[in-house]
């Protein structure tokens, strides 16, 4: 019995003696965790808003380069591309659109996509860009007053 109690008395021993280790250790490691700088500095808080800011002026550049180059038309193979577009209004454009061998003049508002005329002959590409221009405002007046007279 006196085996028990001293076995009782010893675990009892080393559970005070651990506790007040336990004890004395956290007020040791809260001591350890108490800051002596601030944890948000001017130097690391101007470092994260400059890297932020190269980032952003990153994604900036490659979607001005990309929409610079043309690379968002790009469609289907290559059998389908825009030819040249004409503004109507605000909202409105008049779209040549190459689709294989055959040129469609579209129509495009903000709602909806309407098919104007499918030319017959093509329209030349090869002219610079003012006197293509010009070639298709003149084609695209005629088809508009060809479809006023049926």
């Amino acid at each position: 019995m006196m085996a028990h109690i001293l076995k009782i008395v010893g675990i009892l021993g080393l559970s005070f003696w651990s506790v007040i280790g336990f004890t004395a250790e956290q007020s040791n490691t809260l001591a350890a965790k108490t800051l002596t700088t601030p944890p948000v500095t001017t130097s690391a808080l101007l470092e994260t808003l400059l890297g932020l800011f190269a980032v952003l002026a990153c994604i900036a550049f490659l979607a001005w380069l990309l929409r610079r180059t043309g690379r968002f038309q790009t469609t289907a193979n290559g059998e389908m591309k825009i030819i040249t577009s004409l503004a109507l209004g605000p909202r409105e454009r008049a779209v040549l659109l190459q689709v294989g061998d055959q040129q469609i003049l579209l129509g495009v508002t903000s709602q909806h996509v309407q098919t104007l005329h499918i030319l017959e002959t093509p329209v030349s590409t090869t002219n610079t860009k003012n006197n293509s221009n010009t070639n298709f405002a003149e084609k695209f007046q005629q088809v508009m007053q060809q479809r006023a007279k049926s």
